[in-house]
């Protein structure tokens, strides 16, 4: 069935609307990104948070700041991330609640990965640490869930979910522990277990291009349109013209 030119000139308005809004959602997507990552550099860049001001802070104000922690480790209940493939390579990350100088709940910190062969000597020179001078970044880890697997392993790091394994009120920020890593893909040259550190924050996602894919579409569909609606319609009354 053929649509009256109205009915189809709706349509494919609607359609290219649709196409132009998609398109600049993704550019302000583009901008919003854009101004997390260079805040998000800013605080790298600025000096770390100390125990004790940091400890009154909420997860909000600590996000993705470098922090400076200090106090015991409660190796007993640390907990392990499984199926960590860094490398090429299957690995683990070790968990530990860190019970801070200053008093107030735990805080997990992620100690860094390790390959599961070297689980065992990695493990005994962690446990081996009684006391704890930490530097690494700090997240809000608030809402984040995870589950405990029957191996006794996790799935993520989640203060809310580990909170009873670990048998103490948790805060709902946690630490990776380290310092920041430009390259994941090479094994550090030092070659020293567990790996630690974290990466800065970049835009990994290419809104500007799924952005010119929409506008580049609606484009091609008013095109189509005018080629369509317009140009085949005058061709035709002038074919249908009888010369003179």
């Amino acid at each position: 069935m053929r649509l009256p030119t109205p009915v189809l000139v709706v349509l494919l308005s609607l359609a290219v609307a649709v196409l132009l809004g998609l398109g600049t959602w993704q550019v302000q997507r583009s901008q919003w990104k854009q101004r997390l990552v260079e805040e998000r550099t800013a605080t790298l860049a600025a000096p770390p948070l100390e125990a004790p001001g940091v400890l009154a802070l909420g997860p909000s104000e600590v996000e993705w700041h470098r922090v400076r922690l200090s106090g015991r480790w409660d190796h007993p209940h640390s907990m392990v991330l499984a199926n960590r493939i860094r490398f090429g390579t299957k690995g683990e990350e070790l968990v530990t609640p860190l019970v801070p100088s200053g008093g107030g709940d735990a805080i997990l910190v992620n100690r860094g990965w390790y390959p599961e062969s070297e689980r065992d000597r990695v493990r005994a020179a962690l446990d081996a640490e009684a006391s704890a001078n930490v530097e690494g970044l700090a997240f809000d880890a608030t809402g984040r869930t995870a589950r405990r697997t029957p191996q006794g392993t996790w799935t993520g790091l989640a203060p809310a979910s580990m909170a009873e394994a670990a048998g103490m009120p948790l805060r709902p920020w946690a630490v990776l522990q380290g310092t920041p890593i430009e390259d994941e893909t090479r094994v550090p040259a030092d070659g020293a277990l567990p790996v630690r550190g974290y990466r800065p924050f970049v835009n990994t996602t290419p809104h500007g291009q799924y952005a010119l894919t929409w506008f580049g579409i609606a484009a091609a569909l008013v095109a189509i349109a005018v080629a369509r609606l317009v140009i085949a319609p005058r061709r035709a009354r002038r074919d249908a013209t009888p010369e003179r």
